[in-house]
């Protein structure tokens, strides 16, 4: 008697967009999902694929409403499946695939992203019209890349990740490459979790599956507002952000000590307040000591930073556990 096959989830949440003898099809509603399976057959010889849709748009478009809705259809089928897998677009991914590694504790199975730099519109255009408007990588579209992510999905892991080109990246590491590849991403620092090379292999770093049960973490404040410093920047910026009832707010900074000195009566405003800053600029001079004014991050990539600064934001309006959680290693 043949072995069961593994159950994944297929979740399509844009990214989804391949090249047919028919032209680029993609699913943008969930009545595209049969033809579109139909393009690609060999999923059903590595496993039982449950379709379901989730969004279909522009990959910029995506909303933190979406993330929730996201996070809550992998949630209510995480019993019944052995893993997951996300089509998504490569602009937003790595701040989608950070929000489920927080949204959904701890990790005990795979929720694996993917997807395809093909953007596609209404109109279905042909291949040869494809030919010179996209390099080599982009012509894969997102098969090889969802063959592959598939197979982590049955695959000994517990974890949040993306599988693109030849990496397994942990998402709350991935960055985007600084030039187009076939990769397009990158793990930051040491923390790959597998190569593709005849076959997938698993490095030392992935975290494995446990049975221990997960939780869902949905509550999102979206209310933050971004201020990027730069030479000649003032603290009228910051003020102003202060002043227009954000939540929180994130400084990105270009300067290894985070602020000028101009910038300390703001700060303290802020601190009165109970507004919360985080002040991100991975080559930080200060380390996670304590800042009375403004949380320092230095130690994770800025996407997961913002997203983590708003699932904090929407668990805890407490500064001091709001600094905590971001603080929180293991993710």
């Amino acid at each position: 008697m043949p072995a069961t096959k593994p159950k994944i989830a297929l979740l399509f949440c844009g990214g989804s967009g391949i090249i047919t003898d028919r032209g680029v099809q993609a699913v943008r509603q969930a009545k595209d999902i049969k033809a579109w399976l139909d393009a690609v057959p060999e999923l059903s010889l590595i496993a039982d694929i449950e379709p379901v849709f989730v969004f279909g748009g522009d990959p910029s478009e995506i909303q933190p409403e979406m993330w929730v809705k996201l996070g809550r259809e992998i949630f209510k089928r995480y019993q019944k499946f052995d893993g997951f897998v996300v089509t998504h677009g490569v602009d937003t991914m790595v701040y989608t695939a950070a929000m489920m590694s927080f949204m959904i504790q701890p990790h005990v199975k795979p929720i694996v992203f993917t997807g395809s730099p093909l953007v596609t519109t209404g109109s279905e255009k042909k291949p040869q019209d494809l030919s010179g408007l996209i390099t080599d990588y982009k012509s894969l579209g997102v098969k090889a890349n969802l063959i592959n992510a598939l197979q982590v999905a049955t695959m000994d892991v517990g974890e949040v990740c993306i599988m693109f080109g030849n990496r397994l990246t942990r998402a709350t590491h991935t960055i985007k490459s600084e030039t187009p590849s076939f990769n397009f991403f990158d793990a930051e620092g040491d923390t790959l979790l597998g190569k593709v090379d005849f076959g997938i292999k698993l490095l030392e770093t992935v975290k494995h599956r446990t049975d221990q049960k997960a939780r869902l973490l949905d509550a999102i404040d979206k209310n933050v507002q971004l201020v990027q410093l730069y030479p000649g920047a003032t603290p009228e910026n910051l003020k102003n952000m202060i002043d227009s009832g954000a939540h929180g707010i994130i400084v990105r900074s270009f300067n290894t000590n985070l602020f000028p000195d101009s910038f300390r009566p703001v700060l303290e405003q802020a601190f009165k307040k109970r507004i919360p800053i985080v002040a991100h600029n991975s080559f930080a001079l200060e380390s996670k000591k304590k800042k009375r004014e403004y949380i320092v991050v230095n130690d994770m990539t800025f996407e997961t930073t913002f997203v983590k600064f708003m699932w904090s934001l929407g668990q805890t309006k407490d500064v001091g556990k709001i600094r905590i959680l971001m603080w929180e290693n293991g993710l």
